[in-house]
């Protein structure tokens, strides 16, 4: 069965569906507290203090566009380490398919064994480097396996590794058996070390997050541009300043937030990389494939 591509909605009924929108929902009470933060500004500084101090306009122009490179790289760097996941993910799709369909040229039909074998460990491969980037495996996904491979992989450091490690001894026998020859074993190597450095180059990204001080730097730098950015519209636009500093702040956070979440494309939020339809989709290519 083909995977699926969601469909993208049309853009008014993302437009207009505001709670509808995850990071809306995220900041609402940011933006609430921005909202009254600048509502207090306007009230004294109009009504009570009559300070009237108003900022140089390019102080606004210069920290914005410090700002707006320091967002832009946040966000280039986040959708990167989420495209390179989606790269990856493609690469374990297309390598099990491969795989599958050399091993159904390799093998007889009537070797319904083997065939079984090496659909349902290699769908196990794929669910449980699923897992292992969420930090656990859920035994319930993986297919039903062949006696002691389970208690095996109940006391191993690295499941994904030793489903590898399982298959590659699994070849060993074929070949010891005559069932394939030196150019076959080559090939069906291939496959398994490309299934490995897959699942070591996902860790990678999961593993080394940006670099945490970035971030709160650009927090800071945020709420700092956020507290002086009243002052730069309370005298000309009076109350509808706190609609405009809301909307600024909340595009601003919004991209951080934004970043945040698809830095860790392996997860389970609404905008990370759908695995679990990719592992199913494997599951599905190789049954069908091996023909088992």
């Amino acid at each position: 069965m083909a995977l699926e591509g969601k469909q993208p909605p049309m853009w008014y009924s993302v437009v207009f569906d505001f709670w509808g929108t995850r990071t809306l929902r995220k900041l609402l009470y940011s933006v609430i507290a921005v909202g009254c933060y600048t509502a207090i500004i306007d009230y004294l500084e109009n009504y009570v203090l009559h300070v009237d101090f108003k900022p140089p306009t390019t102080i606004f122009s210069l920290m914005g566009t410090v700002l707006g490179l320091l967002l832009v790289f946040r966000t280039n760097t986040a959708y990167d380490r989420w495209w390179s996941g989606r790269i990856l993910l493609s690469t374990l799709s297309n390598n099990c398919k491969n795989f599958a369909i050399k091993l159904n040229s390799f093998l007889p039909e009537t070797d319904k064994i083997n065939r079984k074998f090496f659909a349902v460990m290699m769908a196990n491969h794929a669910y449980s480097m699923k897992e292992n980037l969420r930090d656990g495996v859920k035994w319930d996904e993986l297919q039903e396996m062949e006696e002691g491979i389970e208690d095996r992989l109940y006391k191993c450091y690295h499941i994904p590794n030793e489903i590898i490690a399982i298959v590659n001894e699994r070849i060993i026998e074929l070949y010891n058996a005559k069932k394939i020859t030196d150019p076959q074993l080559i090939e069906l190597n291939k496959h398994t070390d490309i299934a490995t450095d897959t699942v070591g180059s996902c860790e990678r990204i999961r593993t080394s997050p940006v670099p945490f001080s970035y971030n709160v730097h650009l927090k800071k730098f945020i709420l700092f541009f956020t507290l002086v950015l009243p002052f730069g519209f309370i005298h000309d636009l009076n109350l509808w300043s706190i609609l405009i500093v809301m909307l600024i702040f909340y595009a601003l956070a919004g991209l951080d937030a934004i970043g945040e979440e698809i830095e860790d494309p392996f997860g389970q939020d609404e905008n990370d990389l759908p695995i679990d339809k990719i592992c199913k989709s494997i599951k599905n290519s190789l049954n069908a494939l091996l023909k088992v």
